[in-house]
């Protein structure tokens, strides 16, 4: 019965949502880009390339949990160099990045989860594996995989306080979505608790940490980086911000500069289709500023604030500044990736949002290796205590390093997970 309801109002929605759908495309590439596919029309290059393939299919919603399967395609390819790998995602900066992922032989936007599309998406690919990585629950392409025999794995599961109280709104309907699964892999104990109460097999689940946790490679020192020391002056990177959040580093820049006044900012909004709306609020501001798309060759790091309006450049900007600030955690959107900081010895610096990545964020927070801010003055202050002793940096640095390599066992627990199946 359950089943039954969730088609029914969906498939309702969808053909209610019908007739603006000409309208929406108008919106942007990020409604428009891979349309076709989302209803189960592929290229026939695609289609032909995994034909009678049996590829190992694996899911990732967005940019940072695409880059968490880096190491994961690289050794499924290195032991099984003739399985083919398709990689879906749900964005259209996902998918970017997915298509230059090696080892990748087909990239796709994930269909909508309406039964007939995903039935057929299943039956033309015919994985010998679905692999969903964090979380990504979607009834249909998890019971129809199910009932075509085919193993469907959750790695690196995480399931948030917040997503949990999503979830349970519809228990009865996802207690049973949760049965399909093969094996359940979270991310801490806490998502695995979580996961069993909202109804998975116990026997089913087990902790095996992050993919985040596993860099494709290890970073070095930021020694191979270009570096703003020679520049004279501190950045403060903040990646993956969100509306409402730049107001608040502009703020916080502000305030830092009475102290500081040749503290600079890399600004990376988490949306593409936010460049523009970043870049009139930036307009408005009293600093200077120029994006990054528009450098034209000339020298990055001029400004008092470089917009970072471009995919994919995140991490290697993280590695250049000295200070880190991750975004979606001073607004209700749970954070983001707090790893990539940490990776290349950064200080970090998040607001009380970070439901995303709730343990690895209060172990860094009760280890010194990050600190909690809750508005633009105590993000200043925080800015100021950082920037006037560079013995604290280095530490803060050192520990967040520290904590994230500790963790990086969790590659090969996911990674023997899926095996296993294979």
């Amino acid at each position: 019965m359950w089943y039954f309801l969730y088609n029914f109002f969906l498939t309702a929605a969808f053909a209610l949502a019908l007739p603006f759908i000409p309208l929406l495309l108008l919106l942007g590439s990020r409604y428009r880009d891979g349309y076709s596919q989302r209803l189960g029309i592929y290229p026939k290059a695609i289609l032909s390339s995994l034909a009678c393939a049996r590829p190992v299919w694996i899911h990732a919603a967005s940019v940072g949990e695409v880059r968490s399967t880096e190491p994961l395609v690289r050794e499924l390819k290195a032991r099984w160099p003739e399985r083919k790998i398709l990689l879906s995602t749900f964005t259209s900066t996902g998918h970017h990045i997915a298509r230059g992922i090696g080892g990748v032989d087909a990239a796709i936007f994930l269909p909508l989860d309406l039964l007939w599309i995903v039935r057929g998406a299943l039956q033309r690919f015919h994985p010998a594996i679905l692999l969903i990585i964090e979380t990504e629950i979607w009834p249909n392409l998890v019971r129809e995989a199910f009932r075509l025999g085919i193993p469907t794995l959750l790695l690196s599961g995480r399931l948030s306080p917040k997503a949990y109280s999503r979830y349970s709104i519809c228990r009865p309907l996802f207690s049973r979505v949760l049965k399909c699964f093969t094996m359940l892999g979270m991310q801490s104990a806490a998502d695995a608790s979580r996961i069993e109460k909202l109804g998975a097999e116990i026997k089913r689940v087990s902790v095996v940490g992050s993919l985040k946790f596993s860099s494709p490679k290890t970073q070095e020192r930021s020694a191979a980086a270009p570096s703003t020391a020679s520049l004279g002056k501190p950045w403060l990177v903040a990646g993956s911000s969100h509306r409402g959040e730049e107001e608040i580093l502009l703020k916080a820049l502000a305030l830092a500069r009475a102290r500081f006044p040749k503290l600079s900012m890399i600004l990376a909004p988490r949306h593409p289709e936010r460049f523009a709306e970043v870049e009139k609020l930036l307009i408005g501001s009293p600093f200077e500023f120029q994006r990054k798309s528009r450098a034209n060759g000339r020298q990055l790091f001029e400004k008092d604030i470089l917009l970072l309006d471009t995919v994919g450049e995140l991490r290697e900007f993280f590695a250049v500044g000295d200070i880190a600030f991750v975004g979606g955690s001073l607004v209700d959107a749970g954070g983001h990736n707090i790893l990539e900081p940490a990776r290349y010895y950064k200080p970090i610096l998040f607001g009380p949002n970070m439901g995303n990545f709730e343990s690895i964020a209060e172990q860094m927070r009760e280890k010194g290796a990050a600190i909690e801010v809750g508005d633009a003055e105590d993000l200043a202050s925080a800015l100021v205590t950082l920037l006037g002793d560079s013995e604290k940096r280095r530490r803060m640095g050192e520990l967040a390093f520290q904590i994230v390599t500790a963790h990086d066992h969790a590659f090969k627990r996911n990674f023997l997970l899926a095996e296993r199946f294979l």
